[in-house]
């Protein structure tokens, strides 16, 4: 077994006491040394000088720093989201449909879609089935409303009251 030297033990049962004593050890080992609870004090704080690595402090500075910057991106990137809009699948959709309701072809309204969603971004023919979709799903909805309008109707076609019937020429 190591010997460990009679002053390196006063000093760690000096450290020891101050850091993990209960109340009143501190005081009876300075009367037991004969010496002041200060410099009990005093020997605690220099083992704990001796056993703190100037390394790990400067680790922990580096983290520190780090800590700092990935907070600070990490805000940035909170203040991003919140201004920032999904482009789900429904979006998509509903960007094809407005588009082909404008006059839009789907392969221009892709083109402009690219500009947002990037590589997913879907394909012509994928957005000509979500805009056929969007048209059965407003067909089915106005087959419902007409049925809901039509016995309120007074007057549908107000130019059939002037012509005689007959195609316009």
């Amino acid at each position: 077994m190591l010997a460990i030297p009679a002053a390196v033990r006063e000093r760690l049962s000096c450290a020891f006491t101050v850091l993990f004593g209960r109340h009143g050890e501190i005081t009876r080992l300075a009367e037991e040394r004969a010496q002041s609870r200060q410099s009990v004090y005093r020997v605690a704080e220099g083992v704990v000088g001796d056993l703190d690595d100037g390394e790990a402090r400067a680790r922990i500075a580096a983290l520190e720093q780090r800590n700092a910057e990935l907070q600070a991106r990490l805000a940035e990137s909170e203040q991003r989201l919140q201004k920032a809009t999904e482009i789900s699948a429904d979006k998509k959709a509903e960007f094809a449909s407005t588009a082909q309701a404008e006059g839009v072809s789907l392969p221009v309204a892709r083109r402009l879609l690219a500009v947002l969603a990037g590589k997913q971004t879907p394909s012509v023919s994928a957005l000509g089935r979500r805009t056929a979709a969007a048209a059965q799903r407003a067909s089915e909805l106005l087959a419902v409303l007409d049925a809901q309008a039509r016995p309120r109707v007074q007057q549908a076609a107000g130019d059939e009251i002037f012509l005689d019937g007959g195609p316009c020429s």
